[in-house]
Parts: C-alpha cells; sequence; structure tokens
C-alpha cells in the first residue's frame, strides 16, 4: 500500500509533521474528534519500522514483522480516510498561527505536532552561528541568491542530487559533499568531494568549508538532511541535548507546539511514540478549544 498524495491548503486548524507512529496516532485522534488537520510526511512513513525483522513489545501482536506492523498502522489511517501529504518543512516561523514554509509553498495552522523522530544529532560546528549568512537547508529555495557563486551542498541522502543539480546550472562552481554511498546521477559540473566536513568558517557571511586536508572558498552552504534539528525548524524552541522539552502534557515552550515521539527524547519505543501522539493530539484540541473559548466576540 502506498501512501497517499494530497492537496495542501492555505490553513489548518492542526498540521502534523511525520508519518510514523507518533503522527499517525496524533491523526487517528484529530480525526476522531473531527478536526480540521493534516499529516505531513515522506514517501515511505517510519522506514526504521520497516526495515525491523520483528516486535516484540506491540500489545496484542507479539512477535509481529516491523513492516506487517508499518502496514497495518497506514491501512488503519487510510481506513479513516487520512491522507498523508508528502511535504518536506523547511522552516516553522512562529505563532499562532504558524507558518510551515516548504519548497514551493507555504501555509497556516493554528496548532502544530512535531513528530518528526530522532533528531539528526549535533550540527555541524558553525552551522546554528552561520544560519541565514550563508547556511541554509533548502538550496532550490534560495539558488537565485547564489547565483554565479560557489556553493557546497552536504547530502545525507541520494535526494540531495536533484537540489546540487538544479544549483549547478545557476552557480558558479557546486561541490557536493556525499554522507551516503552510492550516488545515482549528478551533473558532469558538479565537484564531487569524499570528506567529512570539520567546521563551516565565517563571520557575518559563510567564507570556508573546513575538509580537515582542505578547505573550500564557498558563499554558501546547505546542508540537506531527512529530518531537520529541531532547534533550526522552529527558532526559540527550548531543546534538552538533541531533544524537545516538553511537559507531561507534551506541550513545548512555545504556545499551541506540541511534541511527541522518539523527538521528545529516550525511550525510542514504538509504544511510546504512539502514546505521545495520541496525547499530544488530545492536548492540541483541548488547547484550539480553549482558544475559541476565550476570542473576543464580535
Amino acid at each position: 500500500m502506498a501512501e497517499e498524495l494530497h492537496t495542501l491548503k492555505d490553513h489548518y486548524e492542526l498540521a502534523i509533521i511525520g508519518c510514523g507512529p507518533a503522527g499517525m496516532s496524533a491523526a487517528l485522534n484529530a480525526k476522531i474528534r473531527n478536526r480540521d488537520f493534516v499529516l505531513l510526511g515522506s514517501e515511505v512513513c517510519s522506514p526504521k519500522l520497516s526495515k525491523a525483522p520483528q516486535v516484540d513489545n506491540w500489545l496484542g501482536f507479539p512477535e509481529i514483522g516491523g513492516e506487517e506492523l508499518r502496514q497495518r498502522f497506514l491501512k488503519h489511517v487510510t481506513e479513516k480516510e487520512i491522507p498523508i501529504t508528502q511535504f518536506k518543512v523547511t522552516n516553522i516561523y512562529p505563532g499562532p498561527p504558524y507558518i510551515l514554509m516548504g519548497k514551493d509553498k507555504s501555509f497556516e495552522a493554528d496548532t502544530v505536532i512535531i513528530a518528526t523522530g530522532v533528531s539528526a544529532g549535533k550540527l555541524l560546528p558553525g552551522e546554528a552561528e552561520l544560519l541565514g549568512k550563508g547556511v541554509g537547508y533548502c538550496a532550490t529555495c534560495d539558488g537565485p541568491l547564489y547565483k554565479n557563486k560557489q556553493v557546497a551542498i552536504i547530502a545525507y541522502h541520494q535526494e540531495g542530487e536533484e537540489e546540487a543539480n538544479y544549483m549547478a546550472g545557476i552557480c558558479s562552481n557546486v561541490y557536493y559533499i556525499p554522507y551516503y554511498r552510492d550516488i545515482l546521477k549528478l551533473d558532469p559540473r558538479i565537484e564531487v568531494i569524499k570528506a567529512k566536513v570539520e567546521k563551516i568558517i565565517g563571520d557575518q557571511a559563510v567564507r570556508q568549508l573546513d575538509l580537515g586536508k582542505e578547505t573550500l572558498e564557498v558563499d554558501g552552504v546547505f546542508i540537506l538532511r531527512d529530518t531537520l534539528p529541531a532547534e533550526q525548524l522552529v527558532p526559540g524552541l527550548e531543546m534538552e541535548d538533541t531533544a524537545i522539552k516538553v511537559n507531561h502534557k507534551l506541550e513545548t515552550s512555545l504556545p499551541g507546539l506540541f511534541a511527541a515521539g522518539d523527538c521528545t527524547g529516550q525511550p525510542y519505543q514504538l509504544i511510546k511514540a504512539a502514546g505521545e501522539g495520541g496525547t499530544a493530539a488530545l492536548q492540541a484540541v483541548k488547547y484550539l478549544d480553549n482558544q475559541k473559548s476565550t476570542s473576543p466576540i464580535h
């Protein structure tokens, strides 16, 4: 069963980012309560679960295969007529309402549940300091700013090749630094560099990449991960190490913004993720109801 592609509206009561166990559980609870919501995902929901040979601790289904359990999750949301919209969020502007930005579109949501799984881990040295000063997460979004300039693309997956090929038609030089093995198809104008980035160097703007044995002169650096670090996705979001800090209601430090699943930290368990997703949706619904009850009547 394939995940469904769905057209986005301009505004929702609730946006759920991530279609793993936490995101799907949140969506089920939002659907049961008849809320106006969108479930955002990627081509494959919960790829880690699909690769698990066996799951031993899912209540009622002892020793079930990971892919079979994943398909049961997908079948459940399909039967409830919940579409999964393929949309990669590149930035969230604080609200409410929150503005969720993507490569080709943006939309508003009164509340948001982040269920993006495990954070990408530690940022590269210099990444946070130079964000917006040459460091970005969407090459096709910001490409025109780098016409006839030199850029580097650090890609953690093959989807980065499409963005690098796009930039090859704009920039004077494109350096491609893959953090994965098999490159599929790159424009011949792109220079592939097999190295790890030690540091992004610059003061008011990006100037160089430190690759250990050499440095690259660049005007911009795009870091293309499977999921963005949460603290870079939402400015002002409070973190604990690499996890999003939440209370027992799954509320984050920002009003109307909730988080659930592996992105809130250990334990990394399916049952914990699904439980948090359901709880986050219930709390988001309460938040929406409270906002309506306290809104001034005109």
